[in-house]
Protein backbone atom coordinates (compact mmCIF):
# COMPACT_ATOMS: atom_id res chain seq x y z
CA UNK A 1 0.00 0.00 0.00
CA UNK A 2 2.95 2.72 0.63
CA UNK A 3 4.11 1.87 -2.65
CA UNK A 4 0.51 3.16 -4.20
CA UNK A 5 0.21 6.05 -1.51
CA UNK A 6 3.78 7.45 -2.71
CA UNK A 7 2.53 7.50 -6.42
CA UNK A 8 -0.54 9.33 -5.24
CA UNK A 9 1.34 11.57 -2.81
CA UNK A 10 3.77 12.73 -5.85
CA UNK A 11 0.89 13.07 -8.46
CA UNK A 12 -0.43 15.37 -5.69
CA UNK A 13 2.77 17.27 -5.87
CA UNK A 14 2.37 17.97 -9.76
CA UNK A 15 0.14 20.66 -9.15
CA UNK A 16 0.15 21.43 -5.58
CA UNK A 17 2.78 24.32 -5.33
CA UNK A 18 0.57 26.15 -7.73
CA UNK A 19 -2.43 25.96 -6.05
CA UNK A 20 -0.87 26.42 -2.94
CA UNK A 21 0.12 30.16 -3.83
CA UNK A 22 -3.31 30.97 -4.65
CA UNK A 23 -4.79 29.43 -1.55
CA UNK A 24 -2.22 31.76 0.61
CA UNK A 25 -2.72 34.98 -1.53
CA UNK A 26 -6.24 34.20 -0.80
CA UNK A 27 -5.76 33.62 3.24
CA UNK A 28 -3.66 36.45 2.98
CA UNK A 29 -6.06 38.68 1.50
CA UNK A 30 -8.72 37.74 4.51
CA UNK A 31 -6.40 38.20 7.46
CA UNK A 32 -5.08 42.06 6.03
CA UNK A 33 -8.45 42.91 3.92
CA UNK A 34 -12.11 42.38 4.27
CA UNK A 35 -11.91 40.10 1.74
CA UNK A 36 -14.13 36.57 2.87
CA UNK A 37 -12.02 33.71 4.19
CA UNK A 38 -14.73 31.93 3.46
CA UNK A 39 -13.60 31.53 -0.62
CA UNK A 40 -10.08 30.69 0.58
CA UNK A 41 -11.34 27.74 2.70
CA UNK A 42 -14.15 26.78 0.09
CA UNK A 43 -11.49 27.11 -2.93
CA UNK A 44 -9.01 24.62 -0.86
CA UNK A 45 -12.00 22.09 -0.63
CA UNK A 46 -12.74 22.14 -4.13
CA UNK A 47 -9.05 22.01 -5.41
CA UNK A 48 -8.52 18.85 -2.76
CA UNK A 49 -11.25 17.15 -4.05
CA UNK A 50 -10.56 17.79 -7.69
CA UNK A 51 -6.72 17.07 -7.11
CA UNK A 52 -7.90 13.44 -5.72
CA UNK A 53 -10.04 12.94 -9.32
CA UNK A 54 -7.54 14.32 -11.04
CA UNK A 55 -5.62 10.70 -10.02
CA UNK A 56 -8.14 8.63 -11.90
CA UNK A 57 -7.19 10.60 -15.17
CA UNK A 58 -3.24 8.91 -14.56
CA UNK A 59 -4.30 5.73 -13.44
CA UNK A 60 -6.35 5.60 -17.34
CA UNK A 61 -3.50 6.71 -19.35
CA UNK A 62 -0.92 4.86 -17.25
CA UNK A 63 -3.35 1.52 -17.06
CA UNK A 64 -2.58 1.69 -13.36
CA UNK A 65 -5.52 -0.66 -12.65
CA UNK A 66 -3.99 -3.49 -14.85
CA UNK A 67 -1.10 -3.04 -12.68
CA UNK A 68 -2.37 -3.21 -9.64
CA UNK A 69 -4.42 -6.40 -10.81
CA UNK A 70 -0.70 -7.72 -11.44
CA UNK A 71 -0.27 -7.49 -8.02
CA UNK A 72 -0.97 -9.32 -5.06
CA UNK A 73 -3.96 -7.70 -3.30
CA UNK A 74 -2.75 -4.57 -6.05
CA UNK A 75 -6.25 -2.97 -6.19
CA UNK A 76 -7.25 -3.85 -2.60
CA UNK A 77 -3.87 -1.87 -1.84
CA UNK A 78 -4.64 0.89 -4.18
CA UNK A 79 -8.35 1.63 -2.89
CA UNK A 80 -6.50 1.67 0.89
CA UNK A 81 -3.90 4.23 -0.29
CA UNK A 82 -6.19 6.47 -2.13
CA UNK A 83 -8.24 7.17 1.14
CA UNK A 84 -5.66 7.23 3.64
CA UNK A 85 -4.80 10.13 1.31
CA UNK A 86 -8.38 11.19 1.67
CA UNK A 87 -8.09 11.30 5.15
CA UNK A 88 -5.12 12.72 5.05
CA UNK A 89 -6.27 15.62 2.73
CA UNK A 90 -9.03 15.94 5.38
CA UNK A 91 -6.22 16.54 8.20
CA UNK A 92 -4.54 19.91 5.94
CA UNK A 93 -7.93 21.35 5.17
CA UNK A 94 -8.54 20.93 9.19
CA UNK A 95 -5.54 22.59 10.32
CA UNK A 96 -5.74 25.58 7.47
CA UNK A 97 -8.73 26.25 8.38
CA UNK A 98 -7.93 26.17 12.30
CA UNK A 99 -4.87 29.00 11.83
CA UNK A 100 -6.90 30.71 9.23
CA UNK A 101 -9.44 31.10 11.66
CA UNK A 102 -7.19 32.17 14.17
CA UNK A 103 -5.40 34.70 12.53
CA UNK A 104 -8.82 35.88 10.73
CA UNK A 105 -10.68 36.01 14.85
CA UNK A 106 -13.57 34.25 13.53
CA UNK A 107 -15.68 30.71 14.75
CA UNK A 108 -11.89 28.67 14.31
CA UNK A 109 -13.01 25.16 15.60
CA UNK A 110 -16.01 25.09 14.33
CA UNK A 111 -15.43 25.98 10.93
CA UNK A 112 -12.40 24.03 10.62
CA UNK A 113 -14.75 20.80 11.58
CA UNK A 114 -17.34 22.02 9.05
CA UNK A 115 -14.97 22.20 6.20
CA UNK A 116 -12.89 19.23 6.63
CA UNK A 117 -16.14 17.25 7.26
CA UNK A 118 -17.70 18.96 4.26
CA UNK A 119 -14.22 17.42 2.07
CA UNK A 120 -14.63 13.93 3.53
CA UNK A 121 -18.51 13.73 2.97
CA UNK A 122 -17.21 15.04 -0.73
CA UNK A 123 -14.31 12.48 -0.73
CA UNK A 124 -17.09 9.25 0.43
CA UNK A 125 -19.61 10.06 -2.17
CA UNK A 126 -16.78 11.06 -5.54
CA UNK A 127 -14.53 7.92 -4.44
CA UNK A 128 -16.86 5.17 -5.33
CA UNK A 129 -18.14 6.70 -8.23
CA UNK A 130 -14.41 6.78 -9.85
CA UNK A 131 -14.02 3.52 -9.10
CA UNK A 132 -17.14 2.24 -10.94
CA UNK A 133 -17.41 4.08 -13.76
CA UNK A 134 -13.66 6.13 -14.18
CA UNK A 135 -12.11 9.66 -13.87
CA UNK A 136 -13.22 10.90 -17.49
CA UNK A 137 -16.91 9.55 -17.11
CA UNK A 138 -16.95 10.76 -13.48
CA UNK A 139 -16.38 14.57 -14.30
CA UNK A 140 -19.81 15.58 -15.03
CA UNK A 141 -21.00 13.69 -11.70
CA UNK A 142 -17.94 15.79 -10.11
CA UNK A 143 -19.41 18.87 -10.91
CA UNK A 144 -22.20 18.43 -9.28
CA UNK A 145 -21.33 17.16 -6.42
CA UNK A 146 -18.81 20.24 -6.06
CA UNK A 147 -21.69 22.30 -6.69
CA UNK A 148 -24.38 20.14 -4.08
CA UNK A 149 -20.97 20.73 -1.41
CA UNK A 150 -20.22 24.24 -2.27
CA UNK A 151 -24.31 24.98 -1.07
CA UNK A 152 -23.52 22.70 1.82
CA UNK A 153 -20.79 24.69 3.30
CA UNK A 154 -21.79 27.81 2.92
CA UNK A 155 -25.38 27.03 4.74
CA UNK A 156 -23.00 25.34 7.41
CA UNK A 157 -21.36 28.21 7.73
CA UNK A 158 -24.06 31.09 7.58
CA UNK A 159 -25.65 28.67 10.54
CA UNK A 160 -22.61 29.58 12.93
CA UNK A 161 -22.48 33.14 12.22
CA UNK A 162 -26.72 33.38 12.18
CA UNK A 163 -27.26 31.30 15.00
CA UNK A 164 -25.21 32.63 18.05
CA UNK A 165 -25.55 32.61 21.63
CA UNK A 166 -28.73 33.55 22.91
CA UNK A 167 -30.99 32.90 19.88
CA UNK A 168 -33.83 30.67 20.13
CA UNK A 169 -32.35 28.39 17.37
CA UNK A 170 -29.17 28.81 18.24
CA UNK A 171 -29.09 24.87 18.66
CA UNK A 172 -28.74 25.16 14.70
CA UNK A 173 -25.84 26.06 15.01
CA UNK A 174 -24.11 23.14 16.50
CA UNK A 175 -25.59 21.47 13.29
CA UNK A 176 -22.36 22.18 11.53
CA UNK A 177 -19.63 20.87 13.94
CA UNK A 178 -21.47 16.72 12.95
CA UNK A 179 -19.80 17.25 9.67
CA UNK A 180 -16.49 15.64 10.37
CA UNK A 181 -18.17 12.71 12.46
CA UNK A 182 -20.78 12.42 9.35
CA UNK A 183 -17.71 12.57 7.07
CA UNK A 184 -15.29 10.54 8.89
CA UNK A 185 -18.33 7.58 8.95
CA UNK A 186 -18.98 8.07 5.80
CA UNK A 187 -15.48 7.87 4.29
CA UNK A 188 -15.41 4.54 6.04
CA UNK A 189 -18.52 3.24 4.47
CA UNK A 190 -17.38 4.55 0.74
CA UNK A 191 -14.13 2.61 1.66
CA UNK A 192 -16.03 -0.59 1.50
CA UNK A 193 -17.67 0.14 -1.27
CA UNK A 194 -15.05 0.84 -3.48
CA UNK A 195 -13.33 -1.91 -2.13
CA UNK A 196 -16.15 -3.70 -3.18
CA UNK A 197 -16.52 -2.33 -6.59
CA UNK A 198 -12.27 -2.87 -7.38
CA UNK A 199 -13.10 -6.90 -6.15
CA UNK A 200 -16.03 -6.98 -8.87
CA UNK A 201 -13.64 -5.90 -11.35
CA UNK A 202 -11.38 -8.97 -10.47
CA UNK A 203 -13.89 -11.27 -11.07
Amino acid sequence: MLGFLKRDLSLQMVNAKFYLCFVLAFAGLAVFTDFAASFASLYLVIFSGTSIMSIFSYDEANHWETYAAAAPNGRRAMVDARYLLAAGIGVVVFLFQLVLGILDKSNQLETALLYAGAFLLYAAVILPIAYRFGGTKSRIVMIVVVAAFSALIAIGATSLQVFADGDPLAILGVLPLLALPLGAAALLISHRISRHIMAVKEL
